[in-house]
């Protein structure tokens, strides 16, 4: 398992660094200046729910887990479990959890295109609580958010027509490369159906 040592503390808050090498897929990242769409502006990704809306969201992760060594494995913050019948070791990068939260979001906004959200059973010990899947999506996204804390600014310009200094969301963004992230799952994607009922070799036998 990756060293982690504390680099901030203030009150309970405790701010630990990671290496790059804790992350498997640290190294393909490269940085990119990107400029968001403007307010009001329509994408292929906007709009009522279509055949070709969802082709453009479904194409935003066409892969699920990936694989990884061992060697790897062993260096990442939290512990994986080893693949059944194979020696590497199963990971799902965390932005395509995020895509496809947000994409069940949109599609629970459409119940007459995708049916209505329904609960499942608990996934917690000892709570009866059903698990909402749609809640669990915007809790996953708040945290996200929040953990990025992304400080690009947002400016207010002067609009004539409005008579109003209108806000512009077309901020120039400093970004991850998304196609190098997916570049890299694609190379590493798990192509076996993954077999989660059967018990795996541990990390360290």
């Amino acid at each position: 398992m990756a060293s982690l040592s504390p680099t901030v503390s203030c009150s309970n808050l405790v701010t630990f660094h990671l290496t790059p090498a804790t992350a498997p897929a640290q190294h393909v990242i490269k940085y990119e200046l990107r400029t968001f769409a403007k307010l009001g502006a329509l994408s292929k990704y906007h709009g009522p729910p279509t055949d070709e809306t969802d082709e453009a969201w479904n194409s935003l992760y066409p892969v699920g887990m990936s694989r990884i060594s061992k060697e790897e494995a062993s260096r990442i913050a939290n512990w994986t479990e080893r693949i059944p019948g194979d020696d590497h070791y199963v990971v799902q990068l965390d932005a395509w959890h995020q895509i496809h939260c947000l994409n069940l979001i949109r599609k629970a906004l459409s119940p007459e295109r995708y049916g209505p959200s329904r609960l499942s059973d608990s996934v917690l010990e000892n709570d009866d609580t059903p698990f909402d899947h749609v809640d669990h999506c915007v809790n996953i996204l708040r945290e996200n958010i929040v953990c990025n804390a992304d400080t690009t600014p947002n400016v207010f310009q002067w609009n004539e027509d409005k008579q109003m200094m209108f806000p512009h969301f077309d901020s120039v963004h400093m970004c991850r490369d998304w196609d190098a992230v997916k570049e890299w799952t694609h190379e590493r994607q798990l192509l076996a159906p993954f077999q989660d009922k059967v018990r795996p070799s541990r990390l360290d036998d």
